[in-house]
């Protein structure tokens, strides 16, 4: 009966690699994943949070300022700590960024940049944490996706590009993996009310016509998806790879 059961005693002592880690859904799963025991690194280009976040978690987390957008600074990133540890059990590619961009002015700049944080980046660090995550025990990697590809959304369409590209991305490597026992998933939040999207994006009457759309009548938090993360990085999802595990409160648009 052991096996059905989520064990959170098992992230203690494993090492932890997470992309975005400095605000809303990464900065509540560096926590979490800290408080479990778990040597969890991340990065982010705000210094100043990721310092201070580092800082207040002590010894078990660890803050690398990275420019994932630079593909040397990212692998540079992952060298250094599979080289501390000499393994890496988890790796979650969280980072990402979701400007508000009309299609008919959207430049090629922004499209490449778009593109190198929401996609791009997480083929190098996957790219370059794949030989010290076969030296590591727990071997699962997960990516943080979106339901915006599915959904369809004005001004967003070079991001849904993008994570529409990270879900193909996360099924065909989990196919190119899973012969090591490297297991690749995906979860796809709906709208979550982090810090930044209530201070930036969440207008007037915007949270109840969320809610009109969700079965569950209830504003989702980095909280709600947190947990979710946590199982596809643990044993107890053993039996899934190259999966998208929505987290959108039964949001019918789709």
């Amino acid at each position: 009966m052991a096996d059905l059961l989520f064990d959170r005693g098992e992230f203690a002592d494993r090492v932890a690699l997470v992309t975005g880690g400095t605000d809303g859904l990464g900065e509540h799963l560096v926590r979490t994943l800290a408080a479990l025991g778990c040597h969890v690194w991340f990065c982010a280009r705000g210094v100043e949070r990721g310092r201070t976040l580092a800082a207040e978690l002590g010894d078990r987390a660890r803050f690398v300022p990275t420019d994932l957008a630079d593909p040397a600074a990212a692998r540079a990133f992952v060298d250094q700590v599979g080289a501390h540890h000499g393994r890496l059990d988890y790796l979650v590619n969280n980072a990402a960024v979701d400007p508000r961009i009309p299609f008919e002015t959207a430049t090629l700049e922004q499209f490449d940049q778009l593109v190198a944080i929401n996609l791009r980046a997480a083929f190098v660090v996957a790219q370059a944490a794949l030989p010290w995550l076969r030296l590591g025990a727990g071997k699962a990697i997960v990516n943080t996706g979106t339901t915006n590809y599915l959904m369809g959304k004005l001004r967003m369409t070079v991001y849904g590009a993008a994570k529409a590209g990270l879900y193909g991305f996360t099924r065909n490597l989990a196919r190119e993996l899973g012969p090591e026992g490297i297991r690749v998933n995906l979860v796809a939040p709906g709208w979550i009310m982090t810090r930044r999207q209530l201070a930036e994006h969440v207008g007037p009457g915007d949270e109840e016509r969320l809610l009109e759309h969700q079965c569950v009548k209830e504003l989702l938090g980095p909280e709600h998806v947190t947990p979710v993360t946590l199982f596809l990085l643990s044993r107890a999802a053993r039996g899934m790879s190259g999966q998208q595990v929505v987290v959108d409160g039964g949001n019918w648009l789709w």
